[in-house]
């Protein structure tokens, strides 16, 4: 029987679903007015339209896939509660996979570089940077909470910045790193997807049977993301 697997990535404003019957790939986008909290409902949508049937009353995931992170608080706590409870209910595999990478890992070419920037609140912002390689992604700064002037220094090194409209505005980056802020991508379910897909097959990614969010926690007078201690 093909393996069907589901993405979830809540890391932001605008949830999303991702949904995969072998390499055949569904997505659903929730807009801002939505909450992941409309996550299954959507999941019902998503399902019916793929045209995966019920197998003894439920829909049989081989792996549940979801974002840590870093991002919104509460979207993420929705989300990754979600993914917990469709693994435990169906017995799929969980794997929890940081939102950044996935963004990096859909964004960029072999070869190619970038730093990932969106707005933490507060006067922080999230940055971190990824290299593409041929065998994946390797992390050329982990996620940390950056005031605008480290986040300055940091986008000064050149390169693509993926981010969000605003963003220069927000952080007051100077006009040479202004000029190379990409606003059209976000972390979404079909990148986290893609990226996890690839981690497993490749044997670099493990399942858990709980996952946390990507919390910035203070480190040496850096706050750095990482999962919370249990």
């Amino acid at each position: 029987m093909t393996a069907l697997d589901l993405a979830l990535e809540t890391s932001r404003r605008e949830a999303s679903l991702a949904l995969a019957l072998g390499a055949a790939v569904w997505g659903e986008e929730l807009d801002g007015r939505s909450h992941a909290s409309d996550l299954v409902p959507r999941l019902e949508v998503l399902l019916a339209q793929s045209g995966v049937e019920r197998v003894a009353g439920a829909h049989a995931f081989h792996a549940v896939f979801v974002g840590l992170g870093p991002g919104s608080y509460t979207g993420l706590r929705v989300g990754i509660a979600t993914a917990q409870a469709l693994a435990r209910g169906t017995g799929a595999l969980l794997y929890g996979l940081c939102s950044f990478e996935a963004l990096a890992f859909a964004e960029l070419a072999p070869g190619e570089s970038a730093s990932v920037v969106f707005d933490a609140r507060a006067g922080r912002f999230y940055h971190a940077r990824y290299e593409r390689t041929a065998q994946g992604l390797e992390v050329l700064a982990p996620p940390a909470a950056l005031r605008a002037a480290e986040l300055a220094e940091c986008c000064a090194q050149g390169g693509r910045i993926l981010g969000h409209p605003g963003l220069a505005e927000a952080a007051g980056l100077a006009a040479g790193s202004a000029a190379r802020i990409e606003c059209t991508a976000r972390p979404s379910a079909r990148a986290l997807l893609a990226l996890g897909r690839a981690r497993v097959a490749a044997g670099t990614l493990r399942a858990a049977q709980a996952l946390e969010p990507l919390y910035l926690l203070e480190f040496g007078g850096a706050s750095v993301a990482r999962p919370q201690e249990r």
